[in-house]
C-alpha cells in the first residue's frame, strides 16, 4: 500500500468510497466582512476548478465544506451563510464569525479523509467545496459521477500545485486564495462583498512585508514535524515558500517543483538554515497540539543534530500547520510570522 504523504494527511483531503458503489482562536490584526445572507447569485456562470470548467445556471442554495479552507474563504466571499454542511476538525483556529458558521452547519463527519460519496449525496448539498481527493483518483471521472447525481464539486486552488493533472493556471498561492475568494463572490451574487475582502486581505500581507526587519539574505528552513516517523518540508510549490518570500527570507528547498517532500539527513544539516519553521497540526496527523510541544520535538530530533540553528532557541519558530494552508487563515500566518520573526 503507497503511504500517504504528510501533507496529504495533514491538508484534510476528501476521500472518496468508490470500492462500496458509489486548529485557539485566529489571532490575524484584521477580521474580514460578516456574510450578510442576501446574496441573490448570478444565473449562468461557469467556474475553474483546476483548469476544470465547472457550470451553475443558478446559484447554490448548499454548501457542503469539506477540510479547514472552504469555510473561511466562503465567509470571505460573503456566503458564510450557504454553508450548511461540514466535514472536518473544530481543531482549526477559525476566527469568531467562521466558526459560529461551522458550528451552526450539519456535521457529517470530523475527519475530512472519511468523506464518502454517499455522506455528500447524502447530505443534500448542492456543491461540495474544498480540499482535493489524493492523488491516484481521476480528478474529472470523480466531478462527473457527482455532476450527474446532481451535485458538483469545486476544488480549493490552492490543492491544484503539485500534480501534473491539474492546473493552477500559473497563479501564485496568495493569488489562488483571492481567485477563490471572487469566484465564490461571482457564484453566489456577493462580488462587492468579495472584493472587500480580497483588498482587505493584499493591504494587510503588504502591511506585514514592509513591517519586517533584518531577514534579508536569510535562509528559513519549513519543517512539518511528527511525533514519529520523517521530518518534511516543503518546496517552490508550497504557500510557506510564498510567505517566507514575501517576509524577505529564501526557502532553503525553493528549488524543489514540489509542494511537500521528505529531504534526507544530509540535505537537513547542508541546508545551513539560518531559522527553522517548525510546523504541527494540533490533534492531526503530527500528534502534536502546542507550540512548546513542537519545540520540544524538534529539539530531540536525531535527524537534524549538526544543523546550527537548533543550537539557537531564537532560530526556531513554531507555527501552527493551519497558518500555512491555502485560505485566508494564511495571511493570519503571515502576521504571526512576522511577528516572530521580529521578536528573534
Amino acid at each position: 500500500m503507497k503511504r500517504m504523504s504528510p501533507w496529504m494527511l495533514a491538508m484534510p483531503a476528501v476521500v472518496f468510497a468508490f470500492a462500496t458503489g458509489c486548529s485557539s482562536p485566529a489571532g490575524g490584526s484584521g477580521s474580514l466582512p460578516a456574510s450578510t445572507g442576501t446574496s441573490t447569485g448570478t444565473e449562468n456562470i461557469t467556474l475553474d476548478s483546476c483548469g476544470r470548467s465547472v457550470e451553475f445556471d443558478k446559484a447554490p442554495s448548499s454548501v457542503l465544506a469539506v477540510g479547514s479552507e472552504a469555510p473561511s474563504l466562503l465567509m470571505a466571499a460573503g456566503a458564510g451563510d450557504k454553508l450548511t454542511h461540514y466535514a472536518g476538525s473544530l481543531n482549526v483556529p477559525f476566527d469568531e464569525q467562521t466558526r459560529a458558521i461551522v458550528e451552526n452547519a450539519e456535521r457529517i463527519t470530523e475527519d475530512s479523509h472519511d468523506v464518502s460519496y454517499e455522506m455528500i449525496l447524502n447530505s443534500g448539498a448542492d456543491v461540495v467545496i474544498g480540499t482535493d481527493i489524493a492523488a491516484g483518483v481521476d480528478l474529472n471521472s470523480l466531478a462527473e459521477r457527482l455532476e450527474s447525481a446532481g451535485v458538483k464539486m469545486l476544488t480549493v486552488s490552492g490543492y491544484c500545485a503539485g500534480f501534473e493533472d491539474r492546473s493552477t493556471g500559473g497563479l501564485s498561492g496568495f493569488e489562488q486564495i483571492y481567485k477563490d475568494v471572487e469566484s465564490y463572490g461571482q457564484l453566489f451574487g456577493t462580488e462587492e462583498m468579495a472584493k472587500e475582502s480580497v483588498d482587505q486581505m493584499r493591504d494587510r500581507v503588504a502591511a506585514a512585508a514592509r513591517g519586517i526587519k533584518g531577514q534579508d539574505g536569510q535562509r528559513g528552513l519549513p519543517l512539518y514535524v511528527p511525533t514519529s516517523g520523517s521530518l518534511g518540508s516543503y518546496g517552490h510549490e508550497s504557500l510557506i515558500d510564498e510567505q517566507l518570500d514575501l517576509l524577505g527570507m529564501q526557502n532553503v528547498f525553493s528549488d524543489v517543483p514540489k509542494r511537500y517532500f521528505e529531504p534526507s539527513n544530509e540535505e537537513l544539516v547542508s541546508s545551513a538554515a539560518d531559522k527553522l519553521f517548525a510546523m504541527y497540526l494540533p490533534t492531526g496527523s503530527s500528534g502534536l497540539e502546542t507550540d512548546q510541544q513542537v519545540l520540544d520535538e524538534v529539539r530531540q530530533r536525531a535527524e537534524l543534530k549538526g544543523l546550527p540553528a537548533l543550537q539557537d532557541k531564537d532560530a526556531i519558530v513554531p507555527l501552527n500547520y493551519y497558518y500555512s494552508s491555502p485560505g485566508p487563515l494564511a495571511v493570519d500566518g503571515v502576521e504571526i510570522m512576522a511577528k516572530q520573526l521580529a521578536q528573534r
